[in-house]
């Protein structure tokens, strides 16, 4: 039994009774960024207290989007579990392809398993679920069965806040991680 199937043994039978008697202000919006989750993008951990400030890479601003994402866990070297969740903790840029994501957010998220979920002691969010792909006739049946394999979009590299410095660094003063690992070599074979 996959933890998807886990899962919705766990809800109840009949879902609670929801009051919708709420309205905006005509001044209030409710806004949501469209984030394409079709699109590869890069992740970048970085705490943060309540806004993680301008894009990483490129300066622009971030948006934060409630997307659902793969999050996988281990303990050791030991693959625990993965899990589906739709959440807002990614800040999405507005002009290139980033999400930023504090880790302390999806760690308080972990704090909360399912019964039998077993949630090792370090994680990974793997990518972004694109639920656009899911082909129509199969969108009855449980993601991650063979007849309907996981969506996954991954992200093209995780990194943390400080080793995209660095990388912005090394652009600013000319070099580039080829240059620099080029250094690298050189500096060994002279050492030999």
């Amino acid at each position: 039994m996959g933890f998807l199937d886990r899962w919705l043994d766990s809800l109840p039978d009949e879902p609670e009774e929801i009051e919708d008697d709420w309205e905006l202000d005509e001044d209030e919006e409710l806004e949501q960024l469209a984030v394409d989750v079709s699109e590869p993008r890069e992740c970048i951990y970085k705490s943060f207290a309540d806004d993680p400030g301008p894009c990483l890479r490129c300066g622009e601003r971030l948006e934060q989007s409630a997307q659902p994402y793969l999050v996988a866990t281990r303990r050791g070297k030991r693959i625990t579990d993965s899990f589906i969740t739709g959440s807002d903790f990614g800040w999405f840029c507005t002009n290139c392809p980033t999400v930023v994501i504090d880790p302390d957010d999806v760690d308080e998220m972990l704090q909360h398993p399912m019964s039998g979920w077993d949630v090792g002691e370090e994680f990974t969010v793997v990518g972004l679920i694109d639920l656009d792909a899911i082909p129509e006739d199969k969108q009855h049946l449980p993601l991650g069965d063979d007849d309907n394999p996981i969506p996954l979009v991954e992200f093209t590299s995780i990194s943390d806040a400080e080793e995209v410095g660095r990388r912005s660094q090394r652009r600013k003063r000319g070099k580039t991680s080829s240059d620099s690992e080029k250094g690298k070599r050189r500096r060994r074979r002279r050492r030999r």
